[in-house]
């Protein structure tokens, strides 16, 4: 009972100062003595009054990428009440709050405490972090295997530039005699003759178009100029090199207004003329395209959207990969390149292309690309 007697008697008096004198009656302090204790009181409270701003300014604008926050808040509060106590301290050579400078005191024990637990806690989390000269050893790893992965790349695309042009000669030439032999032979070839004197020429003009296909892939770098495009004009481009699919299929293609973008002129205008033959291609009835764009901040966004067949939502990352194909060569024609064409030449211009589609309702394609400057 007495115990709490004395608990309530100090609450009730925290900031009582009748019972103590000032600390400059207290002893014998000469000015200098006195006033070497309070200002360097007041710097180190200056100095821990002004980290804890520091700490936390740093983990507020850090703190996307920021480990371990609550140690920086625990860090700061410490900080804080440590000042206190010697902001305290010089206060009392005026104000002899001894009460008020116990309690606080206490708070800055249980918080250093706290502090130094929850720094337990996470020891072994921390001493998994990398330190500064192990991460720049590792970057340094990631930019020679990335120099070497470049050179590798480099050789790949002269590989198989090389090997598709030099195909390309014997390909005619199977093609050229074979047309001719079949020509010459028009009257005694009987019925299965013809018929594989046809597969041959068919089969060799698909070997054609995918061996064109992978020049294309191959011969697009990022070392390419970049500047403002009018969209109208790169698409207008693909119409007019699409002209006689357009004719054939009776199809119809609706082109709003569409912001400028920053690009390279000749791989636009392959982009969309892979886009709208595929929308040609794989439409069943009269094909309709409908393309639109806008522009938000320094992006652009372009969709084109068709009627066809339309996919599954599980094949809309999938179609972005060279010979990736849903349907067979019954079905639709083409090698399943264009895409994956499409998709490096976004990825030159730093873009992002993705589909929304469904099975018989359509697909529109979405374009992200730099708005001109």
């Amino acid at each position: 009972m007495n115990c709490m007697n004395q608990i309530i008697d100090f609450f009730s008096g925290l900031f009582d100062t009748s019972l103590w004198p000032a600390r400059w009656h207290c002893g014998y302090w000469s000015d200098f003595h006195g006033w070497l204790y309070i200002i360097s009181d007041m710097m180190v409270w200056a100095a821990y009054f002004l980290m804890p701003i520091i700490i936390i300014r740093y983990a507020s604008e850090k703190r996307t990428g920021l480990k371990f926050h609550k140690a920086y808040l625990l860090f700061a509060a410490f900080i804080v009440l440590c000042g206190s106590t010697h902001f305290l301290d010089a206060l009392m050579f005026w104000v002899p709050v001894y009460r008020l400078n116990a309690v606080v005191r206490f708070v800055t024990g249980v918080v250093s405490l706290a502090t130094l637990f929850y720094l337990i806690k996470i020891l072994p989390e921390v001493f998994k972090q990398k330190t500064n000269a192990e991460l720049e050893k590792e970057i340094a790893k990631r930019q020679e295997a990335e120099k070497k992965l470049g050179e590798v790349n480099k050789g790949l695309e002269a590989f198989a530039y090389i090997a598709s042009h030099d195909l390309q000669e014997p390909l005619r030439k199977i093609r050229t005699f074979s047309s001719l032999l079949q020509k010459a032979n028009e009257n005694t070839f009987d019925e299965r003759s013809k018929e594989l004197a046809q597969k041959i020429n068919s089969s060799t003009q698909r070997m054609q178009n995918m061996i064109h296909d992978v020049l294309t892939l191959s011969t697009i770098n990022e070392e390419v100029e970049m500047v403002s495009v009018q969209t109208v004009d790169v698409i207008d481009s693909a119409k007019e090199d699409l002209e006689i699919k357009l004719l054939e299929k009776n199809a119809v293609i609706h082109c709003g207004p569409l912001p400028m973008v920053k690009g390279n002129p000749a791989f636009l205008t392959q982009l969309f003329s892979n886009l709208l033959s595929n929308a040609i291609k794989f439409c069943v009835g009269q094909p309709i395209i409908n393309i639109r764009g806008e522009q938000k901040g320094e992006r652009v966004f372009i969709y084109v959207a068709d009627n066809g067949i339309g996919m599954n939502k599980e094949d809309s990352k999938s179609i972005f990969i060279a010979f990736k194909r849903l349907h067979s060569r019954g079905q639709f024609e083409g090698a399943g390149i264009g895409l994956a064409i499409c998709k490096k030449i976004i990825n030159i211009h730093n873009g992002i292309i993705y589909v929304e589609s469904e099975p018989g309702r359509g697909t529109t394609f979405i374009i992200e690309l730099p708005a001109a400057v």
